[in-house]
């Protein structure tokens, strides 16, 4: 669903699509491809406004105020044999984050060892929430429409 103020129907854990933010944009682009002004993304929010401590710690997890992040289990996908992710996570915006802002989400992919999420380009700005998938199709061992994911 595509609806206005999608921000202000998401709770923690929920899945959601966004426009990505210009970090994302850059790293997308960066790489070859292209993205048009109707691409979405889709992750899981994790991280809500005033949250604290946002770390990156062993194995690409993450504490959010001191806790675990939110969410089912992130080993939904084999690791990738070239562990690129670990590269990318280097200089990852997303990595040790103070304090989120009034307007600021952080968001996780359900697969960590090939998710580019907040990890890698930092807060994503509410304002960019448009919405939530109301069904999954893949992998089809997931598949489910609405509820939650």
């Amino acid at each position: 669903e595509k609806l206005p103020r999608a921000y202000d129907r998401s709770n923690r854990g929920d899945v959601i699509l966004f426009r990505p933010p210009n970090a994302l944009r850059d790293i997308v682009t960066s790489n070859g491809s292209q993205l048009s002004s109707t691409s979405l993304f889709v992750k899981r929010i994790v991280g809500l406004p005033g949250d604290q401590n946002i770390k990156l710690i062993s194995e690409n997890d993450v504490t959010i105020n001191g806790q675990p992040a939110l969410g089912p289990d992130r080993n939904l996908c084999a690791d990738e044999p070239l562990r690129l992710i670990d590269r990318i996570l280097e200089k990852g915006k997303g990595t040790d984050i103070k304090e989120l802002g009034a307007d600021e989400t952080y968001v996780l992919g359900d697969c960590k060892a090939v998710s580019i999420d907040s990890r890698v380009f930092g807060t994503l700005p509410k304002e960019n929430i448009v919405g939530k998938p109301i069904g999954r199709i893949w992998p089809l061992n997931r598949f489910k429409i609405s509820g939650s994911f």
